[in-house]
């Protein structure tokens, strides 16, 4: 399911790039583009053996890693279809989908950080 996740955000965020290319908003194509950098780099590690491996390794500190991933690729998923429907605008799905990625990454490290004290 995380790694299904990961194909929906990234497509949902090459669109995004796309309609903001088109509507000549650059700036916010290369936000997009990033994200989808990071979704498209995500795939290829969800499948490889160290990617299962360092899953496996935070899982037995006690930390489900693919959680905060999944709730972050579906939250992004979110934001794009809010802004497919015209409910959001471009820039405020934009800063919506990083803020989701960035609460998620916090929220990882800081259960990291308790669980390694």
């Amino acid at each position: 399911m995380l790694l299904f996740s990961y194909v929906i955000a990234a497509a949902l965020e090459l669109v995004m790039a796309i309609t903001s290319f088109r509507l000549g908003n650059l700036y916010y194509a290369w936000s997009f583009g990033f994200l989808l950098f990071l979704s498209a780099a995500s795939i290829p590690l969800e499948t490889s053996e160290m990617g299962k491996m360092v899953r496996q390794e935070f899982k037995s500190l006690g930390i489900d890693t693919a959680k905060y991933d999944f709730i972050s690729n579906i939250g992004r998923t979110i934001a794009y279809v809010l802004i497919t429907i015209n409910f959001l605008s471009l820039f405020a799905g934009l800063i919506l989908a990083y803020v989701i990625t960035f609460i998620m990454l916090v929220l990882a490290i800081y259960k990291y950080v308790n669980k390694t004290k």
